[in-house]
């Protein structure tokens, strides 16, 4: 994909193309080339360090209606992640495997403090939810330091920008989590672990490293089952007591590690070892599944009235295909073009069969798997383009929004080639100004 992004007849209303064109002008400098050069996402450890996009825009007075939508889905998450301890109608759509079950059943956490809520934005200028992430949400402080690092070379240029996310604040990802572990545990603490399964992509986890360490905050980084249980129940490290971590750990190596995670469950389940999200709120924040409880009108009860007003249109139809009546299977069976089918608690784009892109057979075998597994089947949403440097394909793009204790802190938009924008796959991150 070329530097510069245009738009095309499919673009979506929401983006400043006048922002857009200034952009691709100041990148097509020596200064803008440089910069651009400097800005890359992934690991490098691994090999898989990329170029981030251009900057991009929200049309003036998108932002605040974006922070009322989040706010509202945001206490929306949350009321499924408390209710579902004691409604047995959310327990039945929201499924768990059975090594993540008992283990959410008995914590009691319930606040969601950090997601990144993902939309698709609509050529009618709105957007529907894709899903939300409420485990450990990539691309927050990437896309933050971005901002920040094109801002004086775009001012000078007489580009004018918003006022900054609390993202890009380079020591954002610690003094949010420092101001978070205080509040939940009344200490603030001079230690912190980052925790990651080895094999873990360790991109976010360099950004809390960073930000930690900016602040004068010991950093130790570990394996979850590197944790033993201490004399006082608590977890430790070496020997060492261990009281806050951030937790970078994928629901499905959670799932697949649980059984080698006794210490580090048990100190989350009992509140010995914070980590963001805890436990029930990160394995029900984070499901899939969330998404055919907030769309079905028989739930609607759950949530104050105002933010399902306000939500509500961004839902795409979702459910539970597991429990479907028969008909509407094979509805969904026959009519792949419209629909979507996600393994819950899958991450990185895997578990997501695309219903447009797949062929009849493949897609009936996957509606099989999904009616037998319990995936979410959600209505497909068409995405919107943009379009390349001069010359360049039309290519797909979504919109990503962060938010502590649902406030906006950052923002970015993926673009690429597939329908699945995930970085982690062949996405492009570029970093939104709101």
């Amino acid at each position: 994909m070329a530097d510069g992004i245009g738009t095309d007849g499919e673009s979506w209303s929401g983006l400043d193309e006048t922002f857009t064109r200034e952009v691709a002008a100041v990148g097509a400098t020596a200064e803008g080339r440089a910069l651009a050069g400097t800005q890359t996402l992934g690991d490098p450890a691994v090999g898989n360090d990329r170029p981030l996009g251009l900057p991009l825009r929200l049309r003036p007075g998108l932002r605040e209606e974006l922070e009322a939508f989040t706010a509202a889905y945001h206490r929306m998450i949350e009321a499924v992640v408390a209710g579902w301890e004691h409604d047995p109608r959310l327990r039945r759509v929201l499924t768990l495997p059975e090594s993540l079950r008992a283990q959410a059943a008995a914590a009691r956490d319930t606040r969601v403090h950090l997601m990144r809520l993902d939309l698709l934005p609509r050529p009618d200028g709105r957007w529907g939810v894709l899903e939300t992430n409420a485990n450990g949400p990539g691309g927050l402080a990437v896309a933050g330091r971005a901002r920040a690092a094109w801002r004086p070379l775009l001012t000078r240029h007489g580009i004018g920008l918003p006022r900054p996310l609390p993202a890009d604040d380079a020591a954002w990802p610690g003094r949010w989590l420092l101001d978070l572990a205080e509040r939940e545990s009344g200490r603030r603490p001079d230690t912190v672990a980052l925790l990651h399964p080895h094999r873990a992509d360790r991109n976010a986890v360099r950004s809390y490293a960073d930000g930690l360490g900016a602040l004068g905050v010991r950093v130790l980084h570990a394996d979850p089952r590197a944790l033993r249980t201490g004399p006082d129940g608590g977890a430790t490290l070496d020997g060492e007591p261990v009281r806050h971590a951030y937790a970078k750990i994928g629901m499905r190596d959670l799932g697949l590690l649980a059984g080698d995670l006794g210490p580090y469950l048990r100190a989350v389940r009992e509140g010995a070892l914070f980590v963001q999200n805890g436990l029930r709120a990160r394995v029900i924040g984070d499901n899939k599944l969330c998404l055919a409880v907030l769309s079905d009108p028989g739930f609607a009860g759950l949530f104050d009235p105002a933010d399902h007003r306000l939500v509500r249109p961004g839902l795409p139809w979702s459910r539970n295909l597991a429990l479907c009546d028969g008909p509407t299977v094979r509805r969904v069976s026959r009519e792949r073009d419209r629909y979507v089918l996600k393994s819950p608690l899958d991450a990185n784009g895997r578990g997501v069969v695309i219903g447009p892109e797949t062929d009849g057979a493949a897609w009936a075998a996957a509606v099989d798997r999904a009616a037998a597994e319990g995936w979410l089947v959600q209505e497909y949403l068409p995405g919107p383009r943009l379009r390349g440097g001069p010359g360049g394909p039309p290519v797909h793009h979504d919109l990503a929004l962060g938010a502590v204790d649902g406030r906006l802190v950052s923002a970015f938009v993926r673009t690429g080639h597939e329908a699945r924008l995930n970085v982690a796959r062949s996405g492009r991150l570029h970093p939104l100004y709101l």
